[in-house]
C-alpha cells in the first residue's frame, strides 16, 4: 500500500500508520493496532494519544480495556485548512514582527567628490533638525559653490541645524558667504569651539535615522551614511550632551 506523506498532512510518520491502520481496521484494541502497523505497543499508546489530542481518534471503554476508532479523513483535511486559514490571518502581523525586530543597520559608501555631495543631498531628506559637527573653514575649501545650492534647498525645506565647530576667520564667515540674505536666522545654530582643543576633520550629521560621516581631507575623499535607528538615537543624545557642553566654553 502507498501511504500518504504524513508530514505534509501535519502528521509524524508513527502517527500516519496508526490512522491509516485505524481506517482499514475500522477500529480496534492497542494490541491489534500495533500488530497491523507493525510499531511497539508502548509505542502505539502514545501515539494514540497523540492522535487522540489532535481529534483524528475517539476512543471508549470496553469492559476492562479501551477501543479506538478514527474520525473521518474529511476531518483531517478540515484541520489542515483550519490551520492554514488561522496562517494566513495572522501572517501580516508575523511579517511586522518581523520587520520591527530583525532590522539590519544599513551602512553606504561613498568616495570622491561628487559621492560626497550625494551624501549632503541625503541629508536634505531629513524629516527632523540636522545636528552635527563640521570644520566650516575645511568644508568651505572642499565643496565651494556647492554650499550655496546647500543653503538655498535648506532654507526651502525649513530645515533647522545646529552645529558644533572650531573657530576660525573663515568659519565665522560662512554663513554670510554661503547662506542667502532671507535665510531664517532660527534655522541655523553654530556654537563655535576652540581649534587648539577641538579640531574637527571630519563632518558628521545625525538626521532621522541616519548617520552621514565625511572626511574633510582633500588626501581622503570618502564618506558613508549609517542607517540605524539605536546608532541615531545614542548619537543625537551625544550631541545634545556635546551641545550643553559647548556652550559653557564658546570661543569669543
Amino acid at each position: 500500500m502507498l501511504y500518504p506523506d504524513f508530514e505534509s498532512l501535519g502528521l509524524t510518520e508513527a502517527e500516519g500508520k496508526v490512522y491509516i491502520t485505524l481506517l482499514e481496521l475500522g477500529g480496534g484494541y492497542v494490541s491489534t493496532i500495533a500488530r497491523k502497523a507493525k510499531l511497539p505497543r508502548v509505542n502505539c499508546y502514545y501515539t494514540i494519544e497523540k492522535l487522540i489530542k489532535k481529534g483524528l481518534v475517539a476512543g471508549i471503554k470496553k469492559e476492562s480495556a479501551y477501543y479506538y476508532m478514527p474520525e473521518p479523513p474529511q476531518k483531517l483535511v478540515n484541520s489542515l485548512e483550519d490551520r492554514f486559514e488561522y496562517g494566513r490571518k495572522i501572517l501580516p502581523e508575523l511579517l511586522s514582527i518581523a520587520n520591527t525586530s530583525t532590522f539590519k543597520p544599513k551602512i553606504r559608501y561613498f568616495e570622491g567628490l561628487e559621492g560626497l555631495k550625494s551624501i549632503l543631498d541625503d541629508t536634505l531628506t531629513a524629516k527632523t533638525e540636522l545636528l552635527g559637527y563640521s570644520n566650516l573653514k575645511a568644508a568651505s575649501d572642499i565643496f565651494k559653490d556647492y554650499l550655496n545650492q546647500y543653503a538655498y534647498k535648506k532654507r526651502e525645506r525649513r530645515l533647522k541645524t545646529r552645529i558644533i565647530c572650531p573657530s576660525s576667520p573663515e568659519a565665522f564667515k560662512y554663513p554670510k558667504k554661503y547662506y542667502p540674505k532671507d535665510f531664517p536666522a532660527d534655522l541655523l545654530e553654530i556654537l563655535f569651539v576652540n581649534p587648539k582643543e577641538f579640531w574637527f576633520e571630519h563632518e558628521i550629521t545625525i538626521y532621522d535615522d541616519k548617520v552621514a560621516v565625511i572626511s574633510l581631507d582633500r588626501e581622503e575623499l570618502i564618506g558613508m551614511i549609517f542607517e540605524s535607528p539605536v546608532y541615531a538615537r545614542s548619537q543625537k543624545a551625544i550631541f545634545n550632551l556635546a551641545w550643553l557642553g559647548a556652550s559653557s566654553f564658546i570661543a569669543l
